[in-house]
């Protein structure tokens, strides 16, 4: 037993030791969100946003002369690590993962079911990926017209084909509840493409997620959790890459063609240009679930997520900086830079 309290406390310092020595390299460029035309910037490869991962080299240790003096007066105090308070935060429930490790640093009430709104739609967004190409064309259903007029759109007209990756824009960028129920009715039924949702909830072992539409609009059977949620984002993370791409980009002009108007879209998402390093990636909010966010964020080449649900309305963009700033200081990293 004596042995593995030295192996653990060891791993603790070691694990302080290199958070620090990270903490001081310098935050990606290509985390930064920009404006962008979809036909001259957008290639069918899109660039990677999120920054790369740090290989740290440890030399190798050099042996030193045995001191004269006796190994007691040798010894120096441990000092004391400075407990780091929780923030103070105003929601439902909440999940900080760090991305490097895919470790969460806090939960709070984070396996409560709860109305996740339109961060529905990354499972919306990554099965529409596992079922078509993103240079795929497909048309805008007339169903469209049922969704409530005080709804987010991209602003589709039925008939009009536009690509898989345009309407992955629509859904990013300005939370278009046209473009989900397009791409949900794509290539199968709609019932079918909402089984398809679920079915990639359980194959991730998400418990506490359901799915009974692509929009996120509120209705009985629609729930998931902080949790939940933070599994998922982290998924689509490191095998969505180019859908990673869409949620950074903060504005987009998309021309019009001869099958579809042109389109200028402004990314809803405020921390794209409050929060320095953040890169994505949904936003949600109605009056059942409140406001909901995942952001992921970079900064000293480490990548934290968090998720943040039930948030009352006005005050998500205001914790969410609070709970990254907290991730962040526990890693280790420098303090926020400036925006």
């Amino acid at each position: 037993m004596g042995h593995r309290v030295i192996r653990v406390t060891a791993l603790f310092l070691a694990t302080g030791a290199l958070g620090s020595s990270l903490g001081s390299t310098s935050p990606p460029t290509t985390a930064r969100a920009s404006h962008v035309s979809l036909t001259a910037a957008v290639p069918s490869d899109e660039p990677d946003p999120r920054p790369e991962h740090i290989r740290l080299i440890t030399p190798a240790p050099v042996p030193s002369a045995v001191p004269t003096a006796p190994l007691a007066s040798a010894a120096r105090p441990v000092a004391a690590v400075r407990p780091i308070p929780v923030p103070a935060i105003e929601a439902h429930e909440v999940a900080l993962i760090n991305l490097d490790t895919g470790r969460f640093l806090w939960q709070s009430n984070a396996h409560a079911r709860w109305a996740p709104a339109s961060l529905t739609k990354i499972f919306t967004a990554m099965v529409a990926v596992d079922l078509m190409r993103m240079n795929a064309t497909v048309t805008v259903p007339v169903s469209i017209r049922q969704l409530p007029a005080d709804s987010t759109f991209m602003g589709l007209t039925p008939g009009e084909r536009l690509t898989v990756r345009e309407l992955m824009f629509g859904i990013f960028l300005s939370s278009g509840n046209d473009a989900a129920e397009t791409l949900a009715s794509a290539v199968t039924s709609r019932s079918m493409f909402i089984a398809a949702m679920n079915a990639k909830a359980a194959r991730l072992g998400l418990r506490d997620t359901h799915f009974v539409n692509p929009t996120g609009l509120s209705e009985a059977g629609l729930y998931s959790s902080a949790y939940d949620l933070a599994l998922a984002a982290t998924y689509l993370e490191s095998h969505y890459g180019s859908l990673v791409s869409v949620g950074a980009t903060a504005a987009l002009t998309i021309p019009a063609t001869a099958t579809h108007k042109a389109y200028a879209l402004v990314n809803i998402n405020k921390l794209l240009r409050s929060y320095p390093g953040t890169y994505g990636l949904k936003t949600g909010w109605t009056e059942v679930a409140l406001g909901c966010l995942i952001t992921a964020s970079s900064r000293g080449g480490h990548r934290l997520l968090a998720v943040l649900l039930g948030a009352p309305n006005g005050t998500a963009y205001e914790a969410m900086p609070k709970i990254l700033d907290y991730g962040f200081e526990l890693i280790g990293v420098l303090p926020r830079p400036a925006p």
